[in-house]
């Protein structure tokens, strides 16, 4: 066995582009080689902008054998009257290289026919391994193609090498123009004067053997990227700010990246911080400099692609660029300042949120009604409220800034920047720069009350908006993100204890809309598939989910009601009740009678009648004490006294005819069995969900 090695050479592919091709390129060639029947030991895929790189280790020599059915003409042509093979079979046999006697009759759905087991012998990888490399190659898909001679290959930048081994021989095919070899080519600033790989198990180190090394494991290079933004900082006398997707963006613009520092105009150091890492981190990719205590300094930390002789010309020239940027940054903050607020959020009046749905002035109007009525509905302090109204109130203020124009990451943060500048409230402007939390569908929740309550509201308009609209997400189509923002919504509800059921929450924010929303329950369900989400994530089983849907709980509620259900769930006598829960249910369905809810002890019958009443009113006075109080140990008082229903239940089944012909008798055993089925379906979850466990 041999080792193989295909390098894709590129022009420089974009940063973002990399490790997702890398990982495609993987899992492609391990179905490909899989399609050919090539065995392997394993694979791996690394790499540079430049260079897709893709090393299997221990190819086997030749592809798998296999045994393969060929269908041949109906088994009534085998043989002749005589015994003798007829000219069909011999022919057919020939063709597949066997003789009449090795041939074989199948029975099929449209009766017998001759069949030849053919043996197809797998041919040698070196023959194979043109069309495989080529199949790879041509299987990688990306955001964006270009198009760059005459044969119209697509790719994501135009290929300009292609180095193929196996073994120490070179896998030779042609693909875009370009032939097959065993070169590579160094850093682009050492020109093209190519290097030779002589097997795969030299790519590595010979690349890295060079006069300006090449690190093309990725690994590797991230060991070297840390150690010289490191060791730079270090030589400053202080820390460097590893941001991680900072880090990964890095290794994906360098091949041997080497660090060096600069010093910033110490001004810049009186703008926010997140403004300052935003404009160092996403618009320079440099890295920021702190001390012990995290306290950002005035230097940076810049990455570049090599060693060269002029450093401190470049060094300069990040300099430059920095302080061009950074001037800007100033610019924008100074004037956002001067403008104030008020005068940004009325600017809101000429931006459109969504056709139909108004302009975003509207909507900052809607999200600070919502946000006041959430909070009288949580019956929140009087000082909590009004931090609340006055968040909420300039919560979409900064969008009309200049810095947010320039660094849409920064809204929210930069509107509480401004509160706290211009002397609101201390949290209002917390509330404000945590407006937008979660940023993703698993992040940091906004970490005061009124943030929570202020990010909720918003969420909740854009839901009610979108969906009102009709704007509602569908497979993998989200142009909105209304998934993360309805995980968010839900999650503010659930991780804050609110006391606001799902229902609520949308009829609050549907009730300040301009127009109807005709999709209102889509949106609920909407909302419930995400708790559904959190629900599975934490263990609930799909029924144990459907017990709990329709119930009208709190995120919070059913949270508790959920691990009470889980805790219960193999209890024997829960189980029996909830079989007969599920024959209460279909009772009262076919009845069609109305459930007052009186129950008349005068006109019971039998015992099995007197049984199951005292039964009711019994776990009634049980669980009363428990209802209201929404956590797990209440919910599991609550199912370890239902399971008391089970023997008189089963009696009550088993003796009692529940439609009698007396109409009052009827109806009297209507209406306790309607009784009981408010505490089987409404008090926990609807247990007749539950599925029988064997």
């Amino acid at each position: 066995m041999n080792n193989a090695l295909l390098e894709i050479g590129t022009e420089h592919l974009p940063a973002r582009f990399l490790l997702p091709t890398l990982e495609q390129l993987k899992n492609n060639a391990a179905a490909i080689l899989r399609e050919h029947r090539l065995k392997y030991v394993s694979l791996r895929t690394f790499g540079t902008y430049r260079k897709l790189v893709l090393e299997i280790t221990d190819l086997a020599s030749v592809a798998e054998d296999i045994q393969k059915e060929v269908k041949g003409p109906p088994a009534k042509l085998l043989k002749d009257e005589s015994g003798n093979y007829t000219p069909q079979a011999a022919g057919f046999a020939a063709k597949n290289g066997l003789k009449p006697s090795q041939l074989v009759t199948v029975e099929t759905d449209k009766g017998p026919f001759i069949f030849a087991k053919v043996k197809i012998k797998g041919e040698k990888t070196q023959k194979l391994l043109p069309a495989v490399f080529t199949e790879i190659i041509k299987s990688l898909n990306f955001p964006k193609n270009m198009v760059w001679e005459e044969s119209g290959f697509h790719f994501a930048r135009p290929i300009r090498s292609l180095l193929a081994l196996y073994g120490d021989k070179v896998v030779k095919f042609e693909l875009a123009g370009v032939k097959s070899g065993r070169n590579t080519y160094p850093l682009i600033s050492f020109g093209r004067k190519p290097i030779r790989i002589n097997t795969p198990q030299d790519y590595t180190e010979t690349l890295k053997n060079q006069p300006q090394p090449i690190l093309a494991d990725i690994e590797e290079r991230r060991h070297a990227l840390i150690k010289t933004v490191e060791a730079c900082a270090a030589a400053l006398g202080y820390k460097a700010d590893l941001d991680e997707s900072l880090i990964t963006e890095t290794l994906s613009f360098t091949e041997h990246p080497v660090a060096l520092s600069g010093d910033m105009d110490i001004r810049f150091l009186t703008l926010p911080r997140e403004l300052i890492t935003t404009v160092l981190k996403t618009q320079l990719r440099m890295f920021p400099v702190v001390n012990e205590d995290g306290e950002l300094q005035p230097h940076f930390i810049a990455v570049r692609d090599g060693v060269s002789d002029n450093q401190n010309e470049v060094r300069t020239g990040f300099k430059n660029v920095m302080t061009a940027r950074f001037t800007d940054a100033v610019f924008f903050y100074e004037n956002d300042l001067k403008t104030g607020l008020d005068a940004m959020r009325n600017k809101l009046a000429g931006v459109n949120f969504i056709d139909g749905m108004g302009n975003m002035l509207e909507k900052s109007e809607r999200v600070e009604k919502l946000a006041c009525k959430i909070a009288d509905k949580l019956n929140l302090k009087q000082e909590e409220k009004a931090a609340i109204k006055e968040a909420a109130h300039y919560a979409y203020a900064d969008l009309t800034g200049g810095v947010v124009y320039e660094f849409s990451e920064l809204q929210g943060y930069m509107g509480g920047v401004y509160a706290e500048k211009t002397g609101k409230n201390k949290h209002s402007a917390k509330a404000m720069g945590e407006f937008y939390y979660p940023l993703t569908a698993s992040s940091a929740l906004p970490f005061t009350i009124e943030g929570s309550v202020v990010s909720l509201a918003g969420k909740m308009d854009s839901l009610a908006a979108n969906f009102a609209m009709g704007q509602i997400p569908s497979g993998s189509e989200d142009p909105y993100a209304l998934r993360r923002q309805a995980m968010g919504a839900v999650r503010i509800i659930a991780e804050n204890n609110f006391d606001i059921s799902i229902k609520e929450i949308v009829a609050m924010a549907d009730e300040l809309l301009p127009r109807a929303n005709e999709h209102a329950a889509e949106l609920e369900d909407f909302l419930w598939q995400r708790l559904a989400n959190i629900l599975e994530a934490q263990g609930s089983t799909q029924d144990e989910i459907a017990a709990l849907r329709n119930t009208d709980k709190s995120p919070t509620s059913l949270l508790a009601a959920a691990e009470a259900l889980k805790q219960y769930r193999n209890s024997e006598s829960l189980a029996s009740v909830g079989q007969s829960a599920k024959r209460v249910g279909n009772i009262l369905k076919k009845g069609q009678l109305a459930q007052t809810g009186e129950i008349d002890a005068s006109l019971f019958e039998c015992e099995e009648e007197e049984n199951l009443f005292k039964a009711l009113t019994e776990i009634e006075a049980q669980i009363a004490p428990k209802l209201g109080l929404d956590t797990t140990e209440g919910y599991c008082a609550i199912l370890k006294a239902l399971a008391a229903f089970e023997l008189p239940l089963n009696n009550f089944f088993d003796k009692v005819m529940v439609n009698a012909e007396d109409e009052k008798i009827r109806h009297n055993r209507i209406n306790m069995l309607g009784r009981i089925n408010g505490i089987l379906t409404g008090t926990v979850a609807d247990i007749s969900k539950l599925q029988k466990r064997g």
